[in-house]
């Protein structure tokens, strides 16, 4: 075993710490009402009003030092529509360049550079 593989086998067996923010305990909590498009001022005072004092700037600087959770591969909402044959014709039919000569520019533009 070498020198390495006996620092990596010590430092898993650390405990971890202990959580520095309130807040961290109610992660579920503040992701949840972020899913539902809630301000960090209500987030705030919806914790303040189930006993948690904090300011709506604590919950900002706990947001920006915690990354968005990503979504669960089997949630709905990580799943992408299902695309029908009549979308798929209708998207095809809105991207193709249309032949008609009216959409072609016979002049330049007057405010471009020449």
């Amino acid at each position: 075993m070498t020198n390495k593989d006996q620092i990596l086998d010590i430092a898993k067996r650390l405990e971890p710490d202990p959580p520095r923010s309130k807040l961290d305990d109610y992660t579920e909590v503040i992701w949840e009402l972020r899913r539902k498009r809630k301000r960090i001022c209500a987030i705030a005072d919806f914790l303040t009003g189930h006993g948690l004092r904090v300011g709506k700037s604590t919950v900002a600087r706990w947001l920006k030092a915690h990354p968005v959770p990503k979504a669960n591969a089997n949630s709905p909402q990580a799943l992408p529509a299902p695309v029908t044959p009549e979308m798929q014709k209708l998207s095809n039919d809105f991207f193709e360049k249309p032949n008609d000569q009216k959409y072609e520019q016979t002049e330049r533009p007057y405010f471009t550079n020449r």
